[in-house]
């Protein structure tokens, strides 16, 4: 009976790869960042079917797969649904920037929408001091600094003023 040598030595050759690339965002999306950017504004998509908004907005809703064509503006305030509190370092897929731990990133649904942004949070990694229902507020760059794209969005903020409830 043959059987492998599992002693074998490995030869492992650590690189990066860099693979830039680029690609169209399409009509919604490119309407969703070009609002973001030009108006510091969220708009979403709402489904003539089940109601639902979705955003970043989609062309098909994900629930009903019917054509989505009712653009609504959305608050810059939301309610925070969940949230991690990171003791591993991230690099930000938007900048290439890592963030140092510990940190908050969190998942904040804005008024008027059905979906969620998952974003950095500043607060405290506490959990003393962060919470799920924690009412929350986008943090843009300056409009002058804004590109069309995620990283707009700077972080999430707690809304002042907010107890933790018991």
């Amino acid at each position: 009976m043959n059987q492998k040598n599992t002693d074998t030595e490995q030869i492992c050759v650590p690189m990066t790869v860099d693979v830039p690339y680029r690609f169209a965002a399409g009509k919604y999306m490119a309407r969703f960042l070009t609002e973001l950017r030009d108006n510091g504004r969220f708009v979403g998509i709402k489904c003539p079917s089940c109601n639902r908004v979705q955003m970043p907005p989609r062309v098909v809703c994900a629930a009903c797969h019917v054509k989505n064509d009712e653009w609504v503006e959305l608050s810059s305030e939301g309610t925070m649904v969940g949230f991690t509190i990171m003791y591993l370092p991230l690099t930000d897929p938007t900048t290439g920037k890592p963030h140092e731990p510990p940190f908050v990133y969190g998942s904040v649904r804005l008024d008027g929408s059905d979906s969620t942004v998952e974003h950095m949070v500043n607060v405290e990694p506490d959990l003393d001091k962060v919470w799920v229902g924690m009412r929350m507020k986008v943090v843009l760059r300056d409009r002058e600094e804004r590109i069309g794209d995620l990283s707009d969005i700077i972080h999430f903020e707690p809304l002042p003023g907010q107890k933790r409830p018991q």
